[in-house]
């Protein structure tokens, strides 16, 4: 058992030392300092499993005698027990010093073999449940990195594979003869290629659970006017997404934003394909905003509208659906 003992006081000391060579007998090393920056060499050079350490120095207090021996930019577990020993009874001093990095206080008046050597059991218990704590921390934020980057990885490898699958759509649809095939393959390649930029933003960013709604639309409109070859000059494309009342980014999970993704794709592609005929000009605009619990989601275009018979035509395109008010497509999702 390693003790050193900081404390201007001789008398003191050695009263601490006959008390602790009662209970410890032989295996007790006992180290005395009379001034603290002699203590924290001699913490530094012998490392105790208890420091015994007196609150009025004359060079510092205990509490500043604290604070250089575990700076507070310091993570690591305590590399040993610290008791304070102080003759004055403040329970706000007691505060001070447990919340400094002593494990114990003490009074001097009242110390007796039993009471000291208790004292520097249960701050030693206390420092090895620390180092405990701090041991299954540091593994559980191990196995959280390595999970993390595992997710990555298959956020990765799934925007890869989708972008493979998107290409061969592509491929085909240029090799193939029939609009009505040609089409179908563009569009389906354009909706693979959708669900694969929630991917690829998913790995990209530092929480693998949420995706940004607003870069999520950007995204997609800037690929979609790629596609259909848009002049930015003759349609233009906005997103206007208003973050949280609480000021936070507007943001899905994944099981919201695959979906989202989807509804936009479909809605923005209709919008580049009827709403601009020949050479009209005009915009597309994504709005979103939360709205009591709820995200609400509208795309906007001032094309030449949706058609009064749009409801009596049988067409057999995906997700079809008519409506003689709209000014736009709305979705609305829960939060």
């Amino acid at each position: 058992m390693k003790v050193v003992m900081v404390d201007d006081s001789a008398a003191d000391r050695m009263l601490c030392r006959i008390l602790l060579e009662k209970v410890y007998g032989p295996e007790l090393e006992f180290f005395e300092a009379s001034e603290a920056a002699q203590g924290l060499k001699t913490c530094q050079v012998v490392v105790p499993d208890c420091v015994l350490l007196d609150y009025h120095l004359p060079d510092m207090t205990g509490l500043q005698f604290l604070a250089q021996l575990r700076p507070d930019n310091c993570v690591e577990a305590p590399a040993f027990a610290v008791v304070m020993l102080t003759g004055l009874s403040s329970d706000q001093l007691a505060a001070d010093a447990m919340s400094s990095g002593a494990q114990e206080y003490l009074l001097k008046d009242r110390i007796s073999g039993q009471r000291l050597s208790l004292a520097i059991l249960k701050a030693m218990q206390k420092v090895g449940l620390i180092r405990d704590l701090r041991e299954k921390h540091d593994r559980l934020a191990q196995s959280l990195a390595e999970k993390e980057v595992l997710i990555q990885e298959l956020h990765h490898r799934v925007k890869n594979n989708l972008q493979v699958i998107a290409s061969l759509l592509r491929l085909q649809a240029k090799a193939s003869t029939s609009e009505a095939a040609t089409a179908v393959l563009r569009e389906s390649q354009l909706r693979v290629e959708a669900i694969a930029m929630i991917h690829e933003q998913l790995y990209q960013s530092p929480d693998l659970r949420e995706v940004d709604l607003a870069q999520q639309a950007n995204l997609l409109l800037t690929n979609l006017f790629h596609a259909f070859g848009v002049d930015p000059a003759r349609i233009s494309g906005q997103v206007a997404v208003c973050p949280r009342p609480e000021g936070a980014p507007l943001v899905l999970g994944v099981d919201q934003a695959v979906p989202v993704g989807l509804i936009l794709n479909e809605l923005v592609s209709n919008a580049l394909k009827h709403a601009f005929p020949g050479a009209r000009a005009g915009s597309i605009r994504v709005e979103a905003k939360a709205r009591e619990g709820n995200v609400e989601l509208a795309v906007i275009d001032d094309g030449v509208g949706v058609p009064e018979d749009l409801a009596t035509r049988k067409g057999k395109s995906l997700g079809s659906r008519s409506s003689k008010s709209w000014p736009a497509s709305c979705a609305e999702l829960g939060s």
